[in-house]
């Protein structure tokens, strides 16, 4: 990706550009869009039944990130109005609808807090890291549903009830070094404990001993907390 200011240093960056996609992914062909500076990324987790019906399950905020890799989520964004929540929430569905969609998606959007416009990214058609969120507010195993509507269920069999309670908030726990710019940090977990405390969840595969690979995505653990109120998850 890059961005441009000015039209004079657009030659250099689509010459890179260009370049870089040929040599990554075997084609030069890009992709020219308005550039939303200081946005939120503000996803909406919904479920298709593969016959024109689908259901949103609310959004998450997934704003805090590095290198364009999300860091932290939480659910119900704490920038959103009702009004525009309902709206975007909406247009997810009616996307979801009007593909015949089937199984669990994601549709994301940029916002802009200071004027309300929101900007479609993408549609993820899968699970997404940061589903556990979005499970601890609803009460509901999202894999569990994404089996059941694979298997024909319908969705008011897999979703009896969409009453979303309190806030939660995920933080992605990743073995970096954080005094050497947060570069990835293989090797032996020396040490591991996780937190046992009410309305804390701790999703991981590793544990004290463990060798952490080189070869993958520096995520180890994902951290869910879920409170009545953003203030009591924070602290």
């Amino acid at each position: 990706m890059r961005s441009l200011d000015n039209e004079g240093s657009m030659k250099s960056a689509l010459s890179l550009a260009r370049s870089e996609s040929s040599n990554t992914f075997g084609s030069d062909e890009i992709i020219l869009e308005k550039y939303i500076k200081q946005p939120r990324h503000v996803e909406i987790q919904i479920f298709g039944d593969g016959s024109g019906r689908a259901v949103s399950l609310g959004e998450r905020d997934c704003s805090l990130q590095r290198r364009h890799q999300k860091l932290i989520e939480e659910s119900p964004s704490p920038v959103l109005a009702a009004p525009t929540r309902d709206a975007m929430c909406e247009k997810a569905v009616s996307l979801a609808q009007n593909l015949n969609y089937r199984g669990s998606g994601t549709v994301e959007y940029l916002f802009r807090p200071n004027n309300g416009e929101y900007f479609f990214i993408e549609m993820n058609t899968r699970i997404q890291v940061e589903h556990p969120v979005t499970e601890v507010r609803f009460g509901i195993d999202l894999v569990e549903a994404q089996m059941k509507v694979a298997m024909g269920h319908s969705l008011s069999d897999v979703f009896q009830h969409l009453y979303p309670k309190g806030h939660a908030i995920e933080f992605r726990i990743n073995a970096e070094d954080s005094a050497d710019n947060f570069r990835p940090s293989p090797g032996r977990i020396n040490d591991w404990s996780i937190p046992k405390m009410s309305g804390v969840r701790c999703d991981c595969a590793v544990y004290q001993g463990y060798e952490v690979p080189p070869y993958y995505d520096s995520l180890i653990a994902k951290v869910v907390i879920h409170a009545p109120s953003r203030p009591e998850v924070l602290e």
